[in-house]
């Protein structure tokens, strides 16, 4: 049957001062090879990503593509309409301390910033929905000690820019390849579902903003809502029909969730004009301005020192969050079978979110880290295919996430514009990336399994293991997703905690149940993307490696 109860472990090796840091028994993934030395891993980065080459093509001959406008704006969109979305709940627990502003003014700044000197430009970060979890907890912190909000924010801002910074200079996320398809999977459900949960919470509390013709108004709202996200769901995968040509499927399918908010726009519009009222989004109070007209610097000193202290012990399960949210993010959108040809960064996507984070809050501004489900789906959004969709390349450049974050400046430049689109395009358009982002898991193929008629064969690596075992496999996800959600809602700060548990869980538990080859067969990934990379870069990368471990390199 493919269950067994030997329970045949392998050795972790958990811990960070073991000799030469690394554990064979589990694969690295590119990029997570350890250099040693203070910042090796960081210099390592920033030598093999920064090379002239690669800034020529980052900039001018990878730009040059009609991937960088189409990527350029479902970033925007995908970006935006969450960011709103939070920015407006945020606004409503902390009664007006905080909101959509500052949410936005962030996700723009350090999202252009990134795209100027990441190393992985297509990864994406935003302020999330767990960061939005966290200052609430802050601030409901601050009340309960009676603290003042702004400076506990600022402080536990440091506190985690310096944390994070220690990761990475001590190479610390090499520990995150623990975290396999395993976790991997039972996360990207989790935040998927969560997406979904956010766009259908928003539409129904739209229903209760008018009384009149109640019931219109709801079915109203659903059909703007589920019509944004079918045909946003439908014209992305397009391109598995015969409709058309196939330069027109492939223009369509790029331009997916941006021409479904366009039209659902016009249609809003219509139905405002000659039927029923319509809510848009609010744009008197957008701006560069804060959202409770405070100054935008804060008084570090306006604290005492058990605020500080604080702070700093807030910090710890921020940056555990931060931890494993960035670097799952990174790991999907850095996947061999992403085809991603510039190499993978890890180290150094860390340190610059540890810039942004300690930078941010000194200014009021939110946390932002590395976004799951819109990284993966960026980076799926500037890929190339052929006719028979298989994946060719990726347009990997600067210029396509720089535009993406610039055009949020511009909305808060231009708030006007923000009036036109409806607030069913956010609840769709966090729908449309929830369903996206938990229908592309393997876990999904499987929980198929559960509705197919058992006499049919089963597809992909795991073909060969009984259905009884796959069931049996599944289920266990199943329950561990359930499991994210029940830490998500009663414990909160807690919830990083459980996400590392999934870790033992895999090379503990799971080798007591199941037989090592079914469970690599059940986890195996796509095959790698084959694309040329270039060799000439290497080498100095190699040296520089080279150097650290000889202690030559003095930083």
């Amino acid at each position: 049957t493919g269950i067994v109860f030997s329970c045949e472990r392998p050795s972790m090796g958990f811990c960070p001062f073991a000799k030469g840091r690394d554990d064979e028994s589990v694969p690295a993934p590119d990029g997570l090879k350890f250099v040693g030395g203070f910042c090796g891993g960081l210099r390592r980065d920033y030598v093999k990503r920064f090379s002239a080459e690669y800034l020529k093509s980052d900039w001018f001959s990878d730009a040059i593509s009609a991937k960088t406008l189409s990527g350029a704006l479902f970033l925007f969109f995908a970006t935006f309409t969450s960011t709103i979305a939070l920015g407006k709940h945020i606004n409503d627990v902390t009664h007006g301390v905080i909101g959509i502003n500052e949410y936005l003014i962030m996700n723009s700044f350090s999202g252009m910033l990134h795209s100027v000197i990441g190393t992985q430009p297509l990864l994406v970060l935003r302020p999330t929905g767990p960061i939005t979890l966290l200052l609430e907890k802050l601030h409901e912190t601050s009340e309960w000690l009676a603290l003042p909000f702004w400076p506990l924010l600022a402080w536990t801002g440091i506190f985690v820019g310096l944390y994070m910074f220690i990761v990475a200079a001590f190479e610390l996320s090499v520990y995150i390849k623990y975290v396999t398809s395993f976790t991997e999977n039972i996360f990207a459900m989790f935040i998927g579902t969560v997406y979904i949960n956010d766009g259908i919470q928003g539409m129904i509390r739209l229903w209760g903003t008018e009384t009149a013709n109640l019931e219109a108004r709801k079915l109203m709202v659903v059909n703007l809502t589920v019509g944004c996200t079918l045909l946003a769901l439908y014209l992305s995968n397009i391109g598995n029909t015969a409709w058309g040509t196939y330069c027109i499927r492939r223009m369509l399918a790029d331009y997916a969730l941006t021409i479904s908010i366009f039209i659902l726009a016009i249609v809003a519009a219509i139905l405002d004009a000659n039927f029923f009222s319509v809510n848009f989004i609010a744009s008197e109070s957008l701006g560069f301005s804060t959202t409770e007209a405070r100054p935008w610097t804060t008084d570090l000193t306006n604290i005492p020192p058990e605020g500080i202290l604080a702070g700093a012990v807030a910090a710890i399960p921020i940056v555990l969050f931060f931890y494993l949210d960035q670097n799952i993010s990174s790991i999907m959108c850095q996947k061999p079978d992403m085809c991603i040809k510039k190499g993978a960064y890890f180290h150094s996507s860390f340190a610059c979110m540890a810039l942004f984070n300690l930078l941010g809050p000194i200014w009021g501004l939110p946390f932002v880290t590395g976004s799951l489900p819109h990284s993966p789906q960026f980076v799926h959004a500037m890929t190339q295919v052929d006719k028979n969709h298989k994946p060719i390349g990726v347009v990997e450049n600067r210029v396509a996430p720089f535009i993406g974050y610039g055009l949020m400046a511009v909305a808060l430049l231009f708030p006007g514009l923000m009036s036109l689109l409806p607030e069913t395009a956010v609840f769709g358009a966090l729908i449309f990336v929830g369903l996206k982002a938990a229908l592309g898991t393997q876990l999904w193929e499987r929980i198929l399994l559960f509705f197919t008629d058992p006499e049919e064969p089963m597809r992909g690596g795991y073909s060969h293991v009984s259905r009884k075992t796959v069931l049996l496999f599944t289920a266990i996800q199943i329950v561990l997703v359930v499991g994210c959600w029940i830490c998500n809602i009663y414990i909160g700060l807690g919830f990083p905690v459980f996400v590392v548990s999934l870790v033992p869980i895999r090379f503990k538990l799971l080798p007591c149940i199941f037989s090592r080859e079914d469970i690599d067969a059940l986890l195996a990934e796509d095959p790698a993307c084959e694309v040329e990379v270039p060799e000439e870069d290497e080498p100095e990368a190699e040296d520089a490696e080279k150097a650290h471990r000889k202690g030559d390199l003095e930083i």
